[in-house]
């Protein structure tokens, strides 16, 4: 047995005999006693005795043990090092949704990369996968770090060139592991951008802008965007970037409390509180979210081009 099912059968007995659990698609062409114009392929775990989801034609059943088998194969076939590594593994009671992170440990290859700004401030590498039986997420295998300074375990992604794929037919699982050979690049790229956010000052007013942006009107989001900054002067794009992941990666809300039809000079009350929304559904819904701001929101891109010119002119 490879060394990542190994640990996983050790450390995630649970969970692993979850993704280990037989699931089988079936074409229904008929419903009470009638024929359907369109067949559905209903995901069954029969041994729990349970329907999962219902699917059109085109859903490729992509199993939860073979994702796990051959993502533990790629990085043994890659001379990756689980050496110190931690594990977070997932699957959700229903079997509908999974997600596994491998968190890489300092001593491997890969190890931790200490900002150069902040020498306590170190980042730690890894991959994750995520996937569902219910369509509700879709395949996506991504680096990833966490932030080891925040106590919140602020994080972020990328996406290993095209490894996001909806669970189609024409989708080959095993051709997104083999990108997994590219991950020491995918780790310096990331590296690289954040020293750039490091470098890119922020005023108060800049930030504001920002955060109404991406916002989009509500002001329980400013609001939450606020308390997830760890300051409140001398900030950098890595403190905005830092509170929109630290918002896409826990599930909580904030709720206006108080009094209502206050006078618009009174500043509105609110409340954080824990979403009720599924955790991989939440995280998978606002890490996206996170992702187009920042590669696509017009304002972020010149606020972090003028970081990469503050970066060129210092060497």
């Amino acid at each position: 047995m490879s060394t990542l099912l190994n640990r996983l059968q050790t450390e995630h007995g649970g969970d692993y005999t979850r993704a280990i659990t037989p699931v089988v698609m079936e074409e229904e062409t008929h419903t009470g006693g009638c024929m359907r114009v369109t067949p559905q392929h209903n995901v069954y775990a029969k041994s729990i005795d349970r329907l999962i989801h219902s699917h059109g034609n085109n859903y490729q059943l992509i199993r939860y043990e073979d994702i796990i088998s051959r993502l533990s194969d790629s990085l043994d076939e890659h001379g990756i090092d689980l050496t110190d590594s931690s594990i977070h593994f997932y699957i959700t009671p229903t079997l509908s949704r999974m997600r596994l992170r491998v968190m890489f440990g300092d001593k491997t290859e890969f190890g931790s990369h200490v900002m150069q700004h902040n020498p306590n401030d170190k980042l730690q590498f890894g991959v994750e996968v995520i996937s569902s039986y219910d369509a509700s997420v879709i395949f996506k295998l991504q680096a990833m770090f966490l932030r080891l300074i925040c106590a919140n375990g602020m994080k972020s992604f990328e996406k290993f060139n095209s490894s996001l794929k909806k669970h189609t037919t024409n989708f080959d699982v095993d051709r997104a592991f083999d990108k997994l050979k590219n991950l020491n690049e995918s780790f310096k790229m990331m590296s690289n951008t954040f020293e750039i956010y490091q470098k890119t000052n922020i005023s108060n007013g800049e930030k504001n802008e920002l955060f109404k942006a991406f916002s989009r009107g509500s002001e329980g989001k400013v609001y939450l965007l606020n308390q997830a900054l760890e300051k409140q002067d001398n900030l950098t794009l890595w403190d905005i970037y830092n509170a929109f992941t630290n918002y896409s990666e826990h599930n909580k809300r904030s709720i206006s409390v108080g009094k209502r039809n206050k006078p618009k000079e009174i500043p509105k009350e609110y409340e954080i509180r824990q979403s009720n929304m599924d955790k991989i559904k939440s995280n998978e819904t606002r890490s996206a979210e996170v992702q187009d701001f920042i590669h696509n929101n017009n304002l972020f891109i010149f606020y972090k081009g003028r970081g990469l010119s503050n970066q060129v002119h210092s060497n």
